[in-house]
């Protein structure tokens, strides 16, 4: 074995060592660019304090932390610095604390209390688990300068109805918001538990289950009928013209057989002594100034009576042109 390759055993050696043992630290994911907004400027650097930590840079080092937050800087925030960064504006701070202040009076919120105690009042569990939504008041109540009995009623009357409800049978006395968050993480946690449970142990109803032929096909749905298309409500189709129709309207005479003294409901015409009327179409390139030529009849010929004495022959269309 060649010296590089004992090298290369005792780097691997080394390595597996320190996995074991827990001596190799783990990389360390850096904090996120800040903009200048308002609601992220307390999370940002609660960011950066861990990070610090992580280094090193507890107590000291005020200067590199000072330098590095700077490089973290964008936007509203990048414009802000940048008056001092041309040394156009001396700066007001020489510590990491001072750093800190002037960061919370450029883009901190303006009354931190008040506006608290607004957004802890407008604040409701909705659909989001109770432990969001604990974590999500317990941030603002720190800033909002409460007292504890006050938090709590804040905490219940945000809860989910269902957890409202289970608080009023519980009938417990407990004024710390801490411990009634705890008992609404464990009575949530039990619930969904019970929900599970109950939805899980039930069995498919018989309309769920498909039924089926012997050959493997299914069987169709004895409650379903088929749709009556007798059924539906259609008017009489009158093969007339629509000057015969507007004459028959004009005198009030019966639209089916051309008769007075009833209407189109009431007509007792029997369908064969019912005619209908010829019709007749041509062709457009056939008609010219001089007349109509070329005429040829459809081969459904029906003749209309308008009484017992004397049968009408008029085409269906185009009165004027046979004029």
């Amino acid at each position: 074995m060649t010296s590089k390759q004992k090298e290369g055993e005792t780097s691997k050696r080394e390595e597996a060592t320190g996995l074991c043992t827990g001596t190799r630290k783990p990389k360390i994911r850096e904090p996120s660019t800040f903009e200048g907004d308002r609601e992220h400027l307390r999370g940002w650097l609660a960011q950066l304090s861990v990070y610090f930590e992580i280094l090193g840079w507890e107590e000291d080092n005020d200067d590199d932390k000072i330098k590095y937050t700077t490089c973290l800087l964008r936007g509203d925030a990048m414009k802000w610095y940048t008056p001092y960064a041309e040394k156009v504006q001396a700066k007001d701070w020489t510590t990491w604390e001072e750093y800190q202040n002037e960061l919370r009076k450029q883009f901190g919120p303006v009354n931190a209390r008040d506006e608290a105690r607004a957004r802890i009042r407008k604040l409701k569990q909705g659909q989001s688990s109770m432990t969001d939504y604990w974590n999500d008041f317990r941030l603002i109540a720190s800033m909002a300068q409460m007292d504890g009995a006050t938090m709590s009623e804040f905490l219940i009357a945000g809860m989910k109805n269902e957890l409202q409800q289970a608080w009023i049978l519980a009938e417990l006395d407990q004024d710390d918001v801490e411990a009634i968050a705890l008992w609404a993480i464990k009575k949530e946690a039990r619930m969904q538990t019970l929900k599970y449970n109950k939805n899980s142990g039930e069995e498919p109803t018989k309309t769920d289950r498909a039924v089926r032929n012997k050959n493997g096909t299914f069987k169709s749905n004895p409650t379903y009928e088929p749709m009556d298309i007798d059924a539906t409500n259609r008017g009489p189709r009158l093969n007339i013209s629509r000057n015969e129709y507007q004459r028959r309207m004009t005198q009030g005479l019966c639209l089916k057989c051309g008769k007075a003294g009833h209407r189109i409901q009431n007509c007792n015409e029997e369908k064969r002594g019912i005619t209908q009327q010829p019709r007749w179409s041509a062709r457009r390139n056939n008609v010219t100034a001089g007349g109509v030529k070329n005429w040829r009849q459809n081969t459904k010929i029906k003749i209309i009576n308008m009484d017992e004495e004397e049968t009408i022959h008029q085409p269906a269309g185009n009165d004027d042109c046979l004029q």
